[in-house]
């Protein structure tokens, strides 16, 4: 479906069509294709992970909705990002929640509804977690955490709502980038998951650099959130 400009993709649970049992939703940032994460998940639905709703929302110019704040262009390939992070939540708050609400079987509040990303899209993730209460589940994997000033502000700064469940993952050779400010992502990922230490959030290690098998490692972390915990 098309939400304004945005392509969003919904891939339902399999006993969606067989109940009227309504469902928590899963929020995934920048990936619209969504059914082949789905098809990966779906036996676990019988092993101790809650059935969702998951909507693919497309990412379009990664550097503009995604970014918290605007930096200027940092080398190449890298920037710049016009920090239009606080914009595209309220699009996300404003106008695809309520449709995906209105449209689907879905628990209208915000201990049903999780937020995932990957890489920038990610780091969008954990900005959400300190501004919006309507989400209760986070799972941000290989996230762009080099983002200048994140650290400072996950240092200065408090969630929003006040017992998040977090998942955070990284490829072990992400810290290998050629890029410096990239390279630093290992450090900073560190340095936010002791900012979150009271949250007690989950973190693991994939094999890989960042681009490597981003897919499982996205299924991973939905699982992880939507575990019976």
């Amino acid at each position: 479906m098309k939400i304004k400009d945005i392509t969003v993709n919904i891939a339902l649970p399999p006993l969606y069509d067989k109940t009227v049992c309504r469902f928590p939703v899963v929020y995934l940032i920048g990936e619209p294709e969504v059914d082949p994460i789905m098809q990966q998940i779906m036996p676990s639905f019988n092993a101790g992970c809650t059935p969702f709703i998951l909507a693919g929302i497309e990412g379009k110019d990664w550097n503009t909705p995604f970014s918290p704040w605007s930096v200027p262009k940092l080398g190449k390939n890298l920037g710049p990002f016009a920090g239009g992070g606080p914009q595209f939540l309220r699009f996300l708050e404003q106008e695809i929640v309520p449709v995906i609400d209105k449209t689907y079987r879905t628990l209208p509040v915000s201990e049903s509804r999780s937020l995932a990303g990957y890489s920038l899209a990610g780091l969008f993730t954990l900005y959400v977690l300190y501004n919006s209460k309507n989400f209760s589940r986070y799972a941000c994997m290989s996230g762009s955490l080099w983002f200048p000033q994140w650290v400072g502000y996950v240092q200065s700064h408090t969630p929003a709502v006040s017992s998040p469940h977090i998942y955070l993952s990284l490829g072990d050779r992400e810290k290998e980038s050629r890029s410096s400010i990239m390279a630093a992502v290992e450090d900073c990922t560190q340095k936010t998951i002791r900012a979150l230490e009271p949250y007690a959030p989950f973190f693991e290690f994939n094999a890989g650099g960042h681009f490597y098998n981003t897919e499982q490692r996205i299924v991973k972390g939905l699982l992880y959130i939507m575990r019976n915990n």
